[in-house]
Formats: C-alpha cells, sequence, structure tokens
C-alpha cells in the first residue's frame, strides 16, 4: 500500500466511479445558483429534479468558488490522521484561484503534523486534462514510486497533456472575459464555432474558427495530426456539457483517424460547465507539447 495519498478538486471532472478504483479523493468546488450554495461532488449535482445545464439553458445566473482553506484543510487531515503524507494536485492557476488556497492550508497543517510531507502541484490542466495527469501520476504511485518522483513526474508531463475544446454559445465565455462582446455576437450571428486550445502556461487561445458545429468536431480531431504523441497514448479522454451524442461522434472520429480503441467519456460538472455553457465539447491526449 502506497505511503502517500493522491487528492485534487472536483475541476477534474473525473467519474466518480473511476476515481474509487483509482483511490483519488476530489475536493468539491462551489458552485452558486439562485442564492443556494452547492458542492460540485464528482457525483451529479443533487439541485432537484431539473438539470444543470438546462438551468443554463434558461439563463438563471450561476456563480462557481473555490474550496475554501478550511474545505482544504478537513481533506488533508484526514489523509494526514490515516499516516498518509498528501501530494494535492490541482486546478491550474490560469483558471481558477483554488491552487493557491490549497498552498495556505498545507501550511497550516504542516505545523500540526511535522512528521508528514504535504505537496501541491499546479497541474496547468482542467477538466479531464487534470484527470489525465492523475490518471499517468496514480499508475506511478502504484508501481511503488515515492510521494517525490510522483510530483517531479507530474511537473514534467503536465505541459504535455492537450487540452482542445470547442463551445456552442459563446456568451459564456463572453461573461467569463475569454472573448469580447463583439466577437460573441459575430460568432451568434454567424454561427462561428471557436475551437481554443490551453497553452503552456494554462490559458485559453482561440486557435480555429469553424463554420458550424460539425466542422469544429471535425478540427478537433484534424489538430491531432500535429501534436499527437502516440508512445503511452493508450486512453483518451472526452468530455461535453450535456451532448452526449456528439460525444460518441468525436471518440468514433479518434478511434477511426488514430487507432484508440480506450476512450473514456465524461460530463464536464457544473464547476467549469458554468463557464463553459451547454454542449461545449472537449477532447484531451498526451502530446509533443500544447
Amino acid at each position: 500500500m502506497s505511503a502517500f495519498s493522491i487528492l485534487t478538486d472536483t475541476s477534474c471532472d473525473m467519474p466518480a466511479a473511476v476515481a474509487e478504483k483509482m483511490g483519488i479523493t476530489a475536493v468539491p468546488l462551489k458552485v452558486m445558483i439562485a442564492g443556494k450554495t452547492f458542492d460540485c461532488s464528482l457525483s451529479k449535482l443533487n439541485i432537484g429534479s431539473e438539470g444543470f445545464y438546462d438551468i443554463l439553458r434558461r439563463g438563471v445566473s450561476v456563480k462557481t468558488a473555490s474550496p475554501s482553506i478550511d474545505d482544504y484543510m478537513r481533506y488533508f487531515r484526514k489523509e494526514l490522521e490515516r499516516g498518509k503524507d498528501v501530494l494535492y494536485i490541482g486546478f491550474s492557476t490560469a483558471l481558477s484561484g483554488s491552487y493557491n488556497v490549497s498552498l495556505i492550508a498545507a501550511q497550516e497543517l504542516e505545523e500540526e503534523f511535522p512528521e508528514r510531507k504535504i505537496i501541491c502541484v499546479d497541474s496547468l490542466c482542467g477538466s479531464m486534462g487534470l484527470s489525465m495527469l492523475i490518471y499517468h501520476c496514480a499508475a506511478r504511485r502504484d508501481e511503488g514510486a515515492t510521494i517525490e518522483e510522483v510530483r517531479d513526474y507530474a511537473e514534467s508531463m503536465k505541459r504535455n497533456i492537450c487540452h482542445w475544446f470547442t463551445p456552442s454559445d459563446l456568451n459564456f465565455l463572453k461573461r467569463g472575459g475569454r472573448i469580447s462582446a463583439a466577437a460573441a455576437a459575430v460568432g451568434s450571428v454567424m454561427n462561428i464555432k471557436p475551437v481554443l486550445k490551453t497553452d503552456i502556461d494554462g490559458k485559453l487561445k482561440v486557435v480555429y474558427k469553424a463554420r458550424g458545429r460539425r466542422l469544429a468536431i471535425a478540427k478537433l480531431v484534424e489538430q491531432m495530426n500535429e501534436h499527437y504523441y502516440p508512445d503511452g497514448n493508450d486512453t483518451v479522454f472526452i468530455t461535453h456539457a450535456d451532448c452526449a451524442e456528439d460525444a460518441e461522434l468525436l471518440a468514433r472520429s479518434i478511434t477511426k483517424n488514430y487507432g484508440i480503441s480506450n476512450v473514456m467519456i465524461s460530463e464536464i460538472g457544473p464547476a467549469l460547465g458554468a463557464h463553459c455553457g451547454p454542449d461545449t465539447l472537449a477532447l484531451f491526449y498526451l502530446g509533443d507539447g500544447r
């Protein structure tokens, strides 16, 4: 049994059953809907009979927040009290302040548990890109690597996790300050579907502007020719915001073009879905760089 535990946060969008099987614990981010605050677990958000993306489609204002210092301390302390060191691999600092909060919590606990190690890694990743990094780190852990070795592996690999996605409604990106109001208006009228990637610093960058959804999905597949790194690419991850059919189409195209049969599909959780909007589709794979 490993002497350390791997923790993350729920921006990873990892299926709950997969996280449980891999022994991964995720600290919940927060989502605020109509004045009520909910924890975003890896399971479905329990907000009643109406689905989260249906709420977004109705135009209801939704906000998100990082876990608190107390949240991190509670989750870290649970592992420390079990005699485990903690390796926390968190959401990109380019997109969230949650990693910086985790550092404060770790510093608070170092005095309480001087014999234990608490190591925090800024993944520069999000959604299933973060899950992919954790997936490979957990494999090293299970092979017997030390906490420092897994940390170093994560640091060396994180910029090789390629993130590509295409949103359907540009207004969600506009609200988050990712594109201008003018660009959102023009794109909506002309049916422009941007294809974005996460750059080397973990920031979002528009790379292509496709005319229509099908062309945008085709671009997701096509761009893999430039960066796809076959060694170690036994699994490709796909996430979607309530557009399962598009995710299946993308998975079939990836299998057909690259011979990858193990494609893991997951739904984008509320913590990220509130910012990218319904019908967003994302692809993650190991590449030679971003």
